[in-house]
C-alpha cells in the first residue's frame, strides 16, 4: 500500500539542528552506519551531505555506502535521488535506497544510528484497509492487548510508537542510538499509550516473546519554535538508547523564552504511566494520594460526543421548532472566560432521562416535529464512522450519540474544562426549566451529583490545589489531555468512605 500516511515534512533547517545536537554528523565520519527508517523526501540524509559540504568534507563512496533511507511512497524516493543529484552532482547508491513499509515488510540490515521523524496519525485515522493491514503489528510490539483494543480507546494509539517499537527491536545493532522527533503524547498520553513505555520491543520476526529493552534519555520539548508549519500536535525530539533498561529521572528540556529549561521527568506512580515533569525533585514531596467520596455512578465523565453530528445536534439559539423536553443548553467556554450562565449554544438529545438510552422510534414518531427533523437528517446520521457509534447505529438506533448516559441528567454538574486549558476551575451546574446542562465533548468533563449539598462538596474536594499543580506536572496545559477524566480518575483515588473525603 503506498499511501501518505500521517507525513509530516521535516524542514532541512531542522533535520541539521538534531543531526548537530546530537553529534550525529561526527558518528557518521568516524564510521558509524546510519538509517533513517521512514525518510519521506531524505531530508535527515540531505542535511548530513549539506554538513559535510559546508565543512569541506568529500562526500566519498564509502561515506555513501553508511547513509541509508527507507520509505513507503516510491516518489519521494525518485524525488530524493533528484535532490542528490542536482545539489551534489552524485548519483545516491541504488542499494542505500529501499521502497518498504518498514511496519509489514522485513529489512535484513541493522545501523548504528537510527534518524528521522516517524509519522504522526492516530490508529483511528488510518485508512480503513491500511488499518485491517497492521492491526496485529500492535499487538506483537505489546501497544493493545488484542485486536478488540484497537477498536477501543487504543484507536487514539500513534502509528509512531509502533514505527519506533518496530525499528528500534529490528534495525538497530546491540547498544545502537536513535534520535527523532515525535508526538509528546508518547510520553504523556494516558490509555493509548501505556504501551509504548513499556521500554521494550519485539525483537524476533518469527517469535512475540523475544523482547529488547530501550530506553529514553533526554528529550526537547518545542513549545514556542514551530518547527513543523501548520502542525497544532504538541511535540518533541528524543534520543534513545537500544538494549538498556529505562531508568528515572530523565533529562526533560522545554523551551522557555528562547532557552532550554532543563526539567527532571519521572512516570507518575507506575513505570509505563504517564511522565510527570519538575524543575526540582523536591517537588515531588507532595506525592501523596487524594481521596475523594463518591459513588460508583459518580466517576468523572466527558461530555456529549455527536460523533461527527455537531451541525445537526447543537445550535448557537435554541431551536423553537424542536420540542423544548429534548433540547438542553450546552456548556461553552463563556461560562468561565465570562462568568455567566446565560446558554451560548444548546443541544438536542433524543433520549430518555430515566434510562439514558435513546428514545426508541414510536416515541420519537409521537412528536411530529422531532421526527420530520430527524428523518430529514437519517442518511448522514447512519453514514457516522466509529465502531462504538456503529454499534449502536447497528440496533436500529442511528440518531444515538456517545458520553449520554443517566449521567447524563443528574441533577448537578460538576464540571471544568478538560481541553486545552491551564486552569482547573471547577463549577456546579443544575438546570435551566429543568433542562441540565451538557458537557461538549472532550471539551469538558464533570461528575455526576444528585443533592446540591453533594455537588458542592466534591466542589470543595476538586479545588484543593495539589490537583492543579498535579496537572501542571503532568504536562498537559494548554493541551487536549489536560484534564481529561482519565487523568484525573489516576490523580485521586475515589473512596465511598466518607472519612477519607478529600477536603473534609
Amino acid at each position: 500500500m503506498r499511501k501518505h500516511i500521517g507525513q509530516v515534512f521535516t524542514p532541512q533547517k531542522w533535520a541539521e539542528w538534531l543531526i548537530n545536537k546530537w553529534d550525529i554528523y561526527d558518528a557518521w565520519c568516524n564510521g558509524a552506519h546510519i538509517c533513517d527508517p521512514t525518510a519521506g523526501q531524505g531530508a535527515f540524509v540531505l542535511a548530513m551531505l549539506h554538513i559535510a559540504r559546508n565543512q569541506g568534507i568529500p562526500i566519498t563512496s564509502e561515506r555513501l555506502s553508511r547513509l541509508t533511507i527507507i520509505e513507503l511512497v516510491p516518489s519521494h524516493l525518485d524525488q530524493f535521488k533528484r535532490n542528490v543529484q542536482l545539489e551534489f552532482g552524485i548519483d545516491f547508491p541504488n542499494d542505500q535506497v529501499y521502497c518498504q513499509d518498514i511496519i509489514t515488510e522485513e529489512h535484513e540490515r541493522k545501523y548504528d544510528i537510527l534518524i528521522g521523524n516517524p509519522p504522526w496519525a492516530n490508529f483511528g485515522d488510518l485508512p480503513t484497509r491500511y488499518k485491517r493491514h497492521i492491526k496485529p503489528y500492535f499487538i506483537q510490539e505489546g501497544l493493545v492487548a488484542n485486536l478488540q483494543r484497537t477498536l477501543l480507546g487504543s484507536s487514539r494509539v500513534d502509528i509512531a510508537a509502533l514505527v519506533l517499537k518496530v525499528v528500534l527491536g529490528k534495525l538497530l545493532k546491540e547498544n545502537g542510538t536513535g534520535y527523532f522527533y515525535l508526538p509528546t503524547s508518547l510520553f504523556f498520553g494516558d490509555g493509548a499509550h501505556r504501551g509504548f513505555r513499556s521500554y521494550s520491543t519485539n525483537c524476533s520476526k518469527k517469535s512475540s516473546d523475544i523482547y529488547r529493552n530501550f530506553s529514553i534519555d533526554s528529550v526537547y520539548e518545542f513549545t514556542s519554535t514551530k518547527v513543523f508549519k501548520g502542525v497544532k500536535t504538541a511535540y518533541c525530539c528524543a534520543r534513545f538508547q537500544g538494549d538498556t533498561e529505562q531508568k528515572f529521572p530523565v533529562s526533560y528540556f522545554k523551551e522557555l523564552n528562547g532557552k532550554w529549561v532543563e526539567h527532571k521527568a519521572l512516570p507518575f506512580k507506575n513505570t509505563s504511566d504517564p511522565w510527570r515533569i519538575v524543575q526540582n525533585l523536591d517537588e515531588l514531596s507532595t506525592n501523596k494520594t487524594l481521596y475523594i467520596s463518591l459513588t460508583p455512578e459518580q466517576k468523572p465523565r466527558q461530555g456529549v460526543n455527536t460523533c461527527g453530528a455537531n451541525s445537526i445536534f447543537i445550535f448557537d439559539d435554541k431551536p423553537s421548532h424542536l420540542p423544548d423536553e429534548f433540547v438542553y443548553s450546552l456548556v461553552t467556554k463563556e461560562i468561565w472566560r465570562q462568568h455567566t450562565l446565560t446558554p451560548q449554544k444548546w443541544i438536542l438529545l433524543p433520549y430518555q432521562r430515566k434510562t439514558g438510552k435513546p428514545l426508541a422510534w414510536e416515541q420519537i414518531q409521537q412528536n411530529d416535529t422531532l421526527y420530520s427533523y430527524l428523518l430529514s437528517f437519517q442518511d448522514v446520521l447512519q453514514d457516522r464512522k466509529g465502531t462504538l457509534l456503529q454499534s449502536v447505529i447497528n440496533k436500529e438506533n442511528w440518531w444515538a450519540m456517545l458520553g449520554v448516559g443517566t449521567y447524563s441528567f443528574a441533577p448537578f454538574k460538576v464540571i471544568w474544562e478538560a481541553y486545552g486549558s491551564k486552569q482547573f476551575i471547577p463549577i456546579v451546574l443544575s438546570n435551566i426549566d429543568g433542562q441540565m446542562w451538557q458537557g461538549n465533548q472532550a471539551m469538558h468533563a464533570f461528575i455526576p451529583c444528585w443533592s446540591e449539598n453533594e455537588a458542592h462538596r466534591v466542589k470543595a474536594a476538586l479545588e484543593n490545589p495539589e490537583i492543579l499543580n498535579l496537572l501542571q506536572q503532568l504536562n498537559g496545559a494548554g493541551k487536549c489531555n489536560w484534564a481529561q477524566p482519565g487523568k484525573i480518575k489516576k490523580i485521586l483515588s475515589f473512596s465511598e468512605a466518607e472519612n477519607r473525603s478529600l477536603g473534609k
